[in-house]
């Protein structure tokens, strides 16, 4: 794509943490932009990583076609790290992605197209899931962990984002009391302000995020993050209409709630009968949702051993959610 100068300039910013082959690919992928050179910048924040990631922005400075800036903190989390970038940052329009993705080439051209209209605060666009290491009986004892983001669902997830930089510094950038979520949480601040926010389906705006293998106790360790969706949620009661029957935070919550409302049957005995039926529809509705909701008849055995455990993580979920709604006395279950 040849320079106008009418093209705005364009600052992508992200954070990263100790994945530095991750981060290489990451780079590699904005330095292969459609968009002219001379017309965006690389903002990296180095989040307190104490792998090889400093050689790495080193020498990718030193051969970075475009401008790349980058900054090292204490390990202080996403929103510190953001907000960094957002405050060295020259570009009108910021983008935003994360150390362990992949962008497409004609990916800051496509969104930069949006922002002609002026009442466009902000372009999301689709996220999908690309494993990384394909291997699986390398991490059999190892759970599977991605992004995938395809519609426009009222929540909204950071790594594929682009924001006018007076619409987030006239929201106040991120709030760093937000825990989980703050890029939710900016959305409806930018929403509040009057300004629109857009869905790309483009394909030519995707984002490939790289589905990584972690093992079960540090997976359920980081399902604590679910207990600030309350915050998330009273912050923004817009959130809401999001909500199945506005108030249950994922279709699969009703499961477990079946399961516990058996339970609580069958210590009261209350009639056998109500009691049994209650438990068929249970799991009648789990195996419906997690086993056989569409016709891939091979991925029916697979689904069914994984019954109990997608069981215990919809259940360790919903306990989180309920801690956090009476932990900000904010009513979501």
């Amino acid at each position: 794509m040849r320079a106008r100068e009418s093209d705005p300039f364009v600052s992508v910013v992200f954070a990263t943490y100790n994945r530095e082959e991750m981060l290489k690919e990451c780079l590699e992928s904005i330095f292969n932009q459609s968009y002219p050179k001379d017309k965006y910048e690389v903002i990296v924040v180095n989040d307190g990583s104490t792998d090889g990631t400093e050689e790495v922005l080193k020498e990718y400075e030193r051969r970075a076609p475009c401008k790349l800036k980058w900054f090292s903190q204490e390990n202080k989390g996403a929103a510190i790290a953001f907000n960094l970038g957002i405050y060295n940052a020259k570009g009108e329009i910021i983008g935003f992605t994360a150390d362990d993705c992949i962008v497409e080439p004609t990916w800051i051209e496509q969104a930069v197209s949006y922002f002609e209209d002026e009442k466009i605060g902000c372009v999301q666009g689709i996220i999908a899931s690309q494993p990384y290491n394909e291997n699986k009986l390398e991490h059999l004892f190892e759970i599977a962990y991605g992004v995938t983001h395809t519609e426009d669902t009222g929540r909204y997830a950071g790594a594929n984002m682009f924001y006018r930089k007076k619409a987030i510094v006239e929201a106040g950038c991120f709030d760093l009391e937000v825990v989980w979520g703050e890029d939710t949480d900016l959305a409806y601040k930018v929403k509040r302000m009057g300004y629109e926010i857009i869905f790309c389906g483009e394909k030519t705006m995707i984002v490939y995020h790289a589905v990584k293998y972690i093992s079960y106790s540090d997976f359920f360790k980081s399902l604590k993050k679910y207990e600030f969706f309350a915050l998330q949620l009273k912050r923004n009661p817009e959130i809401r209409k999001t909500l199945y029957l506005n108030f249950i935070f994922r279709k699969q919550d009703l499961y477990p709630i079946f399961t516990v409302l058996t339970i609580i049957l069958a210590i009261s005995n209350i009639n056998i009968y109500v009691t049994y039926y209650t438990l068929l529809i249970s799991i009648a509705s789990y195996l419906w949702s997690r086993v056989f909701r569409d016709s891939h008849l091979k991925l029916y055995p697979i689904r069914i051993v994984a019954f109990i455990r997608n069981l215990v993580i919809d259940t360790i979920i919903l306990y989180h959610v309920l801690r956090g709604a009476i932990r900000y006395k904010c009513f979501v279950i």
